[in-house]
């Protein structure tokens, strides 16, 4: 089970963001009984803080050497928030009130899926004989695509139908009986689906497989 953390990888936080961001981490953590021991302790982390800060206002007149500095200058504070938040998230017991009160944003945790609406399906003749070729419908966030079938007519039950996965929303099914009328469907999967055994299947197509 995912539990949410504080985020300790800022390489896409802009270079002004950057400094209000860590400005306001001191300023949360400062006193802040949850964090008695920070590591960093929150004087080093400021000075760095002040020392990017004044980088940046010298990088405006984009010179190399000022520019150097302020990226160099950036890469301290960025190594000092990756050491605090480390500080954090192993000190909080996942604690979201805890995590939350040391200012820095948080990951998230990935919503669930739930069962996927039914794709379509067209079932067209392969290249072979007892070839089959499928298209089937995009079905956003599925993780793969199961498709069952079986020889007309087909049994009430699903678990008794043939299977198969695609990963794709195109495929070929080959080694079929030739000459014999195929009935297919096909449902979109998702981890909550396959706990629960719970898919809808899109309207079976029947197809004579030369």
């Amino acid at each position: 089970m995912k539990v949410q953390k504080v985020l300790i990888h800022l390489g896409n936080v802009r270079d002004n963001d950057l400094a209000s961001y860590a400005q306001k981490i001191v300023q949360r953590m400062t006193n802040n009984p949850n964090f008695t021991d920070p590591q960093p302790d929150l004087a080093t982390l400021q000075a760095a803080i002040s020392l990017y800060t004044a980088a940046l206002i010298a990088a405006k007149d984009s010179t190399k050497e000022n520019t150097a500095s302020k990226n160099a200058a950036r890469l301290v504070v960025e190594n000092y928030l990756g050491t605090l938040g480390t500080y954090v998230n192993q000190n909080s017991g996942a604690d979201l009130v805890k995590l939350d009160s040391s200012g820095f944003a948080l990951s998230r945790l990935p919503a669930p899926i739930g069962i996927l609406p039914a794709p379509t399906l067209i079932v067209r003749y392969g290249n072979n004989s007892g070839e089959v070729y499928f298209e089937i419908g995009f079905v956003a966030q599925a993780t793969e695509y199961l498709v069952l079938y079986s020889p007309t007519p087909a049994p009430a039950d699903d678990a008794e139908w043939y299977f198969t996965l695609f990963s794709s929303t195109k495929g070929t099914l080959s080694h079929l009986k030739s000459g014999t009328k195929y009935v297919f469907k096909v449902t979109a999967t998702s981890p909550e689906a396959n706990k629960m055994n719970t898919y809808n299947f899109s309207n079976p197509v029947e197809k004579f497989v030369p």
